[in-house]
């Protein structure tokens, strides 16, 4: 590729990656780093996840223990078909 190409693809690039200025100041550096912090911070899966069977499991609370049951004890804990009676159903 010939240089001016080069120029005008970084100039493409900071157009599209840079921040849009609506004023003729620059961003303050305090802006710029809670922008950057606000986007950077992983988000906690389980704090927009509540109740069982939100993360994969079958949806049924046990009333013997108050815990949520998992595929493995779904019919010893809550019986087969799951009864109202042994556990709750919550998704």
């Amino acid at each position: 590729m010939k240089p001016a190409t080069y120029k005008i693809l970084a100039a493409a690039l900071i157009m599209v990656c840079a921040p849009v200025q609506l004023t003729s100041s620059p961003v303050p550096v305090q802006a710029a780093t809670s922008y950057a912090q606000t986007f950077s911070t992983p988000i906690d899966p389980v704090a927009r996840c509540s109740g069982c069977g939100c993360r994969g499991g079958p949806g049924w609370r046990s009333k013997r223990t108050g815990q949520c049951v998992g595929w493995k004890n779904l019919y010893s804990e809550c019986g087969n078909p799951p009864s109202p009676d042994r556990c709750t159903k919550e998704n």
